[in-house]
């Protein structure tokens, strides 16, 4: 007989765990324990897992591309078969989770298969997901009352007026009719400052790589969006190939490319920043490489790129932390602040994104105001003069309105105290989560309308523009230059309706929120620094030069400071758990049935235990 055991995985190194971890969640609320791989994880070590713990559930998850997404479970099943993993089909049960083309292929694929598989379908309405998911676990006991706690950890309380407003935004789909952006200045085209200063609305910025033999595909859409005058800068999806060969062609030979644009020379990202020079002349930046990148940021600015842009670095990731680079944690950090330095020297902005990371693995509220405190520390230290501050919103998918509002202004005011001494630029700049969008395109329009709304009330000087369709697939020109045109509309809308929506908030929750997690973050950021043998005690303001050492940086995770439940790599995985509790407010808790909030000291005490 099969143990009541849920047991994880992507394929094929996916990176996109947060679905896999949100099934977990359910399953322990239900009494099934769950296990949940690293993205980087072979089908030998999910095979040798499935034999340790023999699990009578199996999650596998792939939302890249779908003709690999088939490719990979087709892959993954025949090692079921033939290894005789497997046995009794009956009572073991599969799903499979992936784009909704993939989903749409896969049905009439599954009855050739050997073993049934549960398909995730697309669902309008995440209630349903869940519900659907908590039928897969076959949860009796408590299904009622499991459903109900989801409901309200899914739907928190909102802002009415955004929905009635995000209505007004894609009526009839007036919002085609918008106005390209205007063309800016020499300055404007040369300096991401001067750009911002001129432009009457945020700047537009968007991801946009397409994953094929070559770069050809990629230079054309840039040519057309950028005749389009639809974004003021183009972040470029870097495939993972060329995040760590970039300069060896003969590394992508035989090697699967999925997910992004596979430069390989610096030709080829010169023939991408060409395609920019016409249009409304957006500036280019590529995703930053997990290896060699003080010499790609000059080889960048040689060429053109970043030039009126800026560029982002990480922090914690893209290294052992996420399986996205073969570094060590501390080594990739003392790398990453060397990126920052060279960026500095060439003078171009910075952005640490390292918030949206920590988003996307199920930390709590504290970690990610924590987070900003600490790149703005780095960023200081660094001497960055023009620092960037991504807010991502909606995600985890669980977040409100309010909960969202106040970790976010309490991530700015923490930034703003821990730089105050270098006295930056500080540039805001907000976006939507990907996971809030729904496959159903019209409610995925009024989603991305509504979300705008809320995102203004932070007053961005830039906007990343995710395409309402990428709950399907990834964007394509058509997609970005639509969702461009229906932001700015609900850009247009806000400032017509501003006074109404201001007074139409409950600055009370969002208030007594930001506080309570400033203070909590604080407390943090002292236990960090202490790592410095150079501490002393001082207040908030005047920790940045304690925080800002790529060595006391990587002890914070080390020691589980800076710690998440969904992090899978087993060094670093936090053993707590985290829940959104009122109005979308997460929180580390200590339970899902009956959840109690855990203070900062008490989470630190239970990790010296």
């Amino acid at each position: 007989m099969p143990n009541n055991v849920f047991i994880a995985s992507t394929l094929a190194n996916d990176p996109h765990t947060e679905g896999l971890h949100n099934a977990a969640r359910i399953a322990q609320m239900g009494g099934i324990k769950a296990i949940i791989l690293e993205p980087s994880e072979s089908i030998e070590h999910l095979c040798d897992t499935i034999h340790k713990h023999n699990p009578k559930y199996i999650g596998l998850s792939y939302r890249l591309t779908p003709k690999t997404a088939v490719e990979q479970l087709e892959k993954t099943l025949s090692f079921f078969q033939s290894s005789g993993l497997i046995s009794n089909t009956e009572e073991v049960k599969i799903t499979f989770a992936g784009l909704p083309e993939t989903i749409s292929i896969l049905k009439d694929r599954v009855k050739y298969y050997p073993y049934k598989i549960c398909l995730c379908e697309p669902y309008p309405d995440i209630l349903d997901r869940a519900k659907e998911t908590v039928e897969f676990f076959e949860i009796i006991n408590g299904h009622d009352k499991i459903l109900e706690k989801l409901k309200e950890e899914l739907k928190p309380k909102g802002i009415d007026i955004l929905d009635q407003l995000a209505d007004a935004v894609i009526l009839n789909d007036n919002y085609k009719n918008e106005p390209p952006l205007q063309i800016p200045s020499n300055n404007g085209i040369n300096s991401y400052t001067s750009r911002i200063a001129e432009s009457p609305i945020p700047l537009l910025r968007s991801h946009f790589g397409i994953p094929a033999p070559d770069v050809n595909p990629t230079v054309d859409g840039i040519t057309k969006l950028a005749e389009a005058r639809v974004l003021d800068e183009l972040s470029l999806g870097s495939s993972d190939l060329s995040q760590r060969y970039f300069g060896h062609p003969e590394m992508f030979v035989n090697r699967k490319n999925d997910g992004g644009v596979p430069y390989k020379t610096i030709d080829d990202l010169r023939k991408l920043f060409q395609a920019s020079r016409r249009g409304n002349y957006p500036s280019i930046k590529p995703y930053c490489h997990v290896n060699d990148i003080v010499n790609f940021v000059d080889q960048c600015v040689e060429i053109g790129l970043l030039k009126g842009g800026h560029q982002a670095v990480p922090l914690f990731w893209f290294n052992e932390l996420d399986g996205r680079g073969p570094k060590t944690v501390r080594e990739s950090i003392h790398e990453h602040f060397a990126g920052v330095r060279q960026l500095v020297k060439h003078g171009i902005p910075v952005e640490m994104n390292d918030p949206n990371q920590w988003s996307s693995r199920l930390a709590h509220d504290t970690i990610i105001v924590t987070s900003y405190a600490l790149i703005a520390s780095v960023m200081s230290v660094c001497g960055v003069k023009d620092m960037v501050f991504q807010m991502q919103f909606n995600k985890p998918k669980e977040t409100g309105d309010y909960g969202d509002l106040a970790k976010m202004i309490a991530g700015m005011e923490i930034a703003g105290k821990l730089s105050s001494y270098v006295k930056p630029n500080i540039i805001r700049e907000t976006r939507a989560g990907i996971e809030h969008l729904s496959p159903d395109m019209n409610m995925a329009k009024w989603q991305l309308a509504r979300t705008t709304l809320l995102q203004m009330l932070l007053h961005p000087q830039v906007i990343h523009i995710v395409s309402y369709c990428e709950a399907n697939y990834a964007a394509h020109p058509e997609d970005i230059i639509d969702s461009s045109r229906l932001i700015r509309r609900a850009v247009r809308k806000f400032n017509e309706n501003k006074s109404d929506i201001l007074a139409s908030v409950d600055w009370n929750i969002v208030n007594e929120r930001k506080e309570f997690l400033l203070s909590e973050t604080e407390y943090l950021l002292q236990h960090i620094a202490k790592f410095n043998p150079h501490y002393k005690p001082t207040s908030t303001e005047n920790l940045a030069p304690f925080l800002g050492d790529p060595d006391v940086i990587a002890d914070s995770i080390e020691h589980k400071i800076m710690a998440s439940p969904g992090i899978v790599n087993k060094k670093y995985k936090a053993d707590y758990l985290t829940k959104a509790l009122k109005y979308g407010m997460v929180n580390a808790v200590d339970g899902f049935v009956n959840p109690r909030v855990i203070t900062e000291s008490e989470r630190l005490s239970n990790n010296e235990q």
